[in-house]
This record gives C-alpha cells, structure tokens and sequence, in this order.
C-alpha cells in the first residue's frame, strides 16, 4: 500500500515546526522569528564541506532580515535545477528539569537548500520539503555567502 502525503499537510507541519508551539492561521505570512530561534547557521558547499559559520547574534540577525521571508510563495521544484548549497540552522536544546540527563545538546532546526540557476530554495526537516520562489535579491544575497 502506497502511502500518500498531502503536500499542504507537510507544508504546514514544516511552518509549525518552525514556529514552535505558535499556531500558524492559513494566510499568515511566513514569520522570520522562528528563523531568528537559530543560534548557529552553517553554510556548506554541495559536496558537504563547511564554508562559513554564523554564530554572533548580528549576523544571524543579518541574516534573517536579508532573506525577506515574506515574499515567498509556495512553488513546484523544476528538475532541471543545479544545487548551489545549503544553510543548517541549529538551536541548543531546552532544558527541562528534572526530566533528561541534564546534557546540552543542539538539535538541527531545518535546513535550507537553494539553487544556483533559479530564485528558489527549499526547506527540509525531520517531516519533508516545502520548496519556495524567492525574490531575485534573496536568492542572490544566499548564493554570495556559499561563495
């Protein structure tokens, strides 16, 4: 038996997850805080070779508001795309007392995949990909850091 996902059930998953336990009403825009939760922004080549690491509140801040999140528009990946890199984003696990070892931890909040020929980017978690058109400058100004 086959199984079938909804596209727009793992899309809202996908933009749950990110907003933590706020709930997310249809037609909001997507909100960059959930972005801004990162403590740490890895950048890497194709290949998986670490390029750049953000970590200093400003640039992760830069970051956030230089990838203008409320463009974006849910968008089908065409095939013939090239990958360009990615950008994994990191938070230190919330500590509960009481329940746990009491180890700090930092868990993998997403990662966001973008495209050397084309203004798209694709974010994946634990549940799946949801892909996105972005503006031309978003797309330009993520492939400038993987360069």
């Amino acid at each position: 038996m086959r199984k079938y996902t909804s596209p727009g059930g793992v899309i809202l998953l996908c933009l749950l997850f990110l907003a933590g336990c706020r709930t997310m009403v249809p037609g909001e825009r997507f909100d960059t805080d959930a972005i801004s939760k990162a403590q740490r922004i890895v950048v890497s080549d194709t290949a998986g070779n670490e390029k750049a690491v953000l970590t200093e509140e400003e640039d992760i801040n830069a970051f956030v508001d230089a990838i203008n999140a409320g463009g974006w528009r849910f968008q089908e990946l065409p095939e013939d795309l090239t990958e360009a890199g990615s950008f994994t984003l990191w938070q230190t696990e919330t500590v509960t007392a009481l329940v746990g070892e009491g180890e700090v931890r930092e868990i993998e909040l997403c990662a966001f995949r973008v495209y050397e020929d084309g203004d798209y980017l694709t974010i994946e978690t634990m549940l799946g990909g949801v892909t996105f058109s972005i503006s031309p400058e978003t797309a330009a100004y993520l492939r400038s850091l993987l360069a």
